[in-house]
């Protein structure tokens, strides 16, 4: 693989420190090995070179309290890939899902 191709796979989100943001990392030191935490200071940068899920009902129990969708957004200050969202999960993919079945769109 080129260091391009590296590059295109790999996936990161950066959080701001707060409570959720260190539940987070938490949450993924713990189950997701995969996913590489750095502390930044005032902010965690997560990456991967696969997808970063972060299911948030499996975050709240770390966090002691619900966590939505919306308030974990507000922790969230920028990622690179492609994101996927559902009510409970936030994942960053390196995949070209948008692009699936369109034509002209790049083979995988």
């Amino acid at each position: 693989m080129s260091i391009h191709a590296d590059r295109a796979a790999t996936v990161g989100v950066v959080l701001m420190k707060s409570e959720e943001a260190q539940a987070v990392v938490e949450y993924c030191r713990d189950c997701d090995p995969s996913i590489t935490v750095t502390d930044c200071g005032t902010y965690f940068l997560l990456q991967s070179t696969g997808d970063i899920r972060i299911p948030l009902p499996e975050v709240a129990e770390y966090l002691g309290k619900p966590l939505g969708l919306s308030r974990f957004l507000v922790v969230m200050s920028t990622y690179y890939g492609r994101v996927q969202t559902t009510d409970d999960e936030f994942v960053v993919t390196p995949e070209v899902t948008q692009f699936e079945g369109v034509q002209g769109a790049p083979a995988r």
